[in-house]
């Protein structure tokens, strides 16, 4: 699982316009992602880029900013965003995520937790849902941010795997099971140019836009909720949170 987030974790300084926090997680079975996406990924930097070398980041395609000026040419945006989305059609994932209304939140709770630390909770416990009694295992890579926070989301982490869990369904999972199926976690800089973190940045926006606005034009978010993990067609609460 690759995750990345949108929007600011801080509670102090809210904007109105985008008062949310989306921590996304996008799940690859290890071998295809290593033989198959990195490559197909690549593949399309090359084609709209000319190089592989570049981050893929929701923000800066969005402005059109630094390398991705190129974009405020109509003809080479629609395309662009028409291969971007058959790329993201094609690719074999499933995506748990959760979302926060920063706004809600602080005025629903006195002391709330920190976004972040909500976030991945909620993803960590679904995670150990969507594995379930198989053998399989999960790793997690994070994106970086600063040491403390860093530091503050391990300790999110080393909690749940910790503790024995009651979720969903009657569920029970004790720690040593969870700790079997969670086998590690690692935070990576952005300029690590890794192509799992590009995708889950790239999905979390479109997330956080559709859970603010859901009447609001969002063609990506149509592309993207078919990869939320679900249950018999269902992906709320499932593949994706909302809170509060």
């Amino acid at each position: 699982m690759f995750l990345d987030e949108s929007g600011d974790h801080s509670l102090d300084k809210i904007d109105k316009s985008y008062p949310m926090f989306v921590l996304a997680g996008c799940i690859f079975d290890f071998d295809y992602y290593s033989n198959e996406v990195e490559t197909k990924v690549n593949q399309l930097k090359i084609k709209h880029f000319g190089k592989t070398d570049i981050i893929l980041r929701s923000y800066d395609i969005r402005k059109q900013k630094g390398e991705f000026s190129c974009l405020v040419d109509k003809r080479k945006r629609e395309s662009f965003y028409n291969d971007l989305d058959i790329l993201v059609k094609s690719l074999n994932f499933k995506i748990i995520a959760a979302a926060i209304h920063k706004s809600k939140l602080k005025n629903q709770y006195f002391e709330p937790d920190n976004p972040y630390n909500l976030c991945l909770q909620f993803i960590l416990e679904r995670s150990v849902m969507f594995l379930g009694r198989s053998i399989e295992k999960m790793i997690f890579r994070i994106e970086s941010r600063e040491t403390h926070n860093d530091k503050k989301l391990a300790e999110v982490y080393e909690k749940f795997r910790s503790n024995d869990h009651q979720l969903k369904e009657g569920f029970m999972f004790k720690k040593e099971e969870i700790q079997s199926k969670f086998t590690d976690l690692s935070f990576n800089q952005k300029i690590q140019n890794i192509v799992g973190q590009q995708i889950a940045d790239l999905v979390a926006y479109p997330i956080g836009v559709s859970v603010l606005d859901a009447k609001r034009e969002n063609k990506a978010f149509e592309i993207i909720k078919t990869k939320f993990h679900s249950k018999n067609g269902e992906y709320l609460n499932i593949g994706l949170k909302i809170f509060p």
